[in-house]
């Protein structure tokens, strides 16, 4: 069984009805990058325009991935895909969902990761929410002097339309769950058996490489001993001992979208005592009166 299987707790008794055990990872470079299982070929693109890529699909978490991902440098050029014309609006959605959960928790420090020009961790600060952002694709423009955390464990990790662009989710993953944070606020179109016509799929843009089923997402969950609550195209991954059913309740209706619609009105008349005391503290690095 691969590093990757053993990571997420896999056993051969997990594998998907029908498939055989002894055939989970039986090609490493054909392994579920997830859970370690072996896949199986769906479809095959061209990404990039050039690169014709298979993609396949796990047959014990039934995640799509495309194969091991050797564009991903020329996929980079540019952080932001010409293609991703809701990158804005996607920030002030994001804003009103994670002030709303913080607030609802009480969570105070968050890590944008993959937060790319800084936009959303800029917001959150503004209306109080202690974050910092983490992308190694882009410059933090809108959030300058915020990339190193001032705190050791995160009560908040953002993870906005990020997962499909691990090329390594086994240890990636990881990596976001190792730091301890309280919950996981996520974004990312869940794969059920689409076709190579799936607009989520982006393969001209070549950053989209791994697509998540609800079974792998729940396998993320159990595995790092989190719950999972899905509501509003987002995923929130939260500490068990965290949740109770009423907070489950108010969670999931908070990430709604009439709902975050609602925080973002009330939002946009509120007042933002954060923006000065980040002025004011930006001067004070550099020593100004």
């Amino acid at each position: 069984m691969s590093a990757q299987a053993s990571q997420l707790g896999i056993r051969p008794q997990d594998v998907g009805a029908g498939a055989d055990p002894a055939a989970v990872a039986a090609r490493p470079e054909d392994a579920c990058r997830l859970c370690g299982a072996a896949t199986t070929g769906c479809f095959v693109l061209p990404v990039l325009g050039k690169y014709q890529v298979e993609y396949r699909r796990c047959i014990r978490c039934g995640s799509l991935q495309t194969e091991k991902p050797y564009w991903l440098d020329e996929a980079y050029a540019h952080n932001l895909s010409h293609l991703d014309t809701g990158a804005a609006q996607r920030n002030f959605s994001n804003l009103a969902a994670c002030y709303a959960l913080a607030k609802l928790f009480g969570l105070k420090n968050a890590v944008d990761v993959g937060g790319g020009d800084g936009l959303l961790c800029r917001l959150l600060r503004d209306y109080g929410i202690n974050c910092f952002v983490k992308d190694k694709y882009a410059a933090p423009n809108y959030a300058q002097g915020f990339t190193e955390p001032d705190f050791a464990v995160p009560d908040l990790v953002i993870a906005s339309e990020l997962l499909e662009h691990l090329a390594n989710p086994a240890a990636e993953l990881g990596a976001i769950f190792d730091a301890g944070p309280t919950a996981l606020l996520v974004t990312t179109a869940i794969y059920s058996g689409q076709g190579p016509d799936w607009w989520y799929l982006a393969p001209e843009s070549g950053q989209h490489v791994f697509f998540y089923s609800k079974t792998g997402v729940e396998l993320i969950a159990r595995n790092y001993g989190y719950r999972l609550l899905m509501s509003g195209g987002y995923l929130l991954f939260i500490r068990q001992e965290r949740l109770s059913p009423p907070l489950g309740l108010a969670a999931r209706l908070l990430m709604k979208a009439r709902v975050r619609a609602l925080v973002k009105a009330r939002l946009a008349l509120a007042g933002t005592s954060g923006t000065w005391a980040d002025h004011l503290r930006q001067k004070s690095k550099v020593g100004r009166p």
